[in-house]
């Protein structure tokens, strides 16, 4: 008894000539779906501000956090002031003592014009005591709220916070 074998391209002797190849409207349809979940996960991570922005935020927290680490390195007040013109880091309890401004990293200058940068930041004075503890005002009061610092960049602003008892600038 012979047993005839299949063409290729055949199941039990029937051809499929539905299966063409390529792929099918589920699988299409399951792609476009995952990317399309993907894509708003990825949005929704950045907000509203663009690399510029976001760039700008991280040099002024960075900046912050440098003001805070040189009053707990000294042991002595430290603060970080704007006038709604400039921006400048301050040895001591006076920020207008220009004899007691400090460079800051990535500055040439130690008094830093916003406009120079393309940048708004609130107006206001915060300082950080020797344990890096944080106070505002003129006359310097320990925060118990978080102080927020808004910072205007690309025409988008940001909000950074300086955490209260840590002066942590998440």
């Amino acid at each position: 008894m012979t047993h005839d074998t299949p063409p290729p391209g055949s199941q039990d002797g029937r051809t499929d000539s539905l299966r063409c190849g390529g792929f099918t409207l589920i699988e299409l349809i399951t792609v476009i779906i995952v990317l399309g979940i993907l894509s708003a996960v990825a949005a929704s991570s950045w907000g509203n501000l663009g690399g510029r922005e976001l760039g700008r935020m991280s040099e002024i927290r960075a900046q912050i956090r440098f003001v805070q680490l040189r009053a707990m390195k000294s042991g002595t007040t430290h603060g970080f002031s704007c006038d709604g013109t400039n921006y400048w880091a301050f040895r001591g309890s006076d920020p207008a003592a220009t004899t007691m401004h400090l460079a800051l990293p990535g500055e040439t200058s130690k008094l830093v014009s916003l406009a120079g940068k393309s940048l708004g930041l609130t107006t206001g004075t915060w300082y950080f005591d020797g344990f890096g503890i944080p106070y505002s005002g003129a006359t310097p009061t320990k925060l118990n709220t978080p102080a927020s610092i808004s910072v205007t960049a690309g025409g988008t602003t940001g909000t950074l916070t300086i955490t209260p008892e840590t002066g942590y600038v998440p």
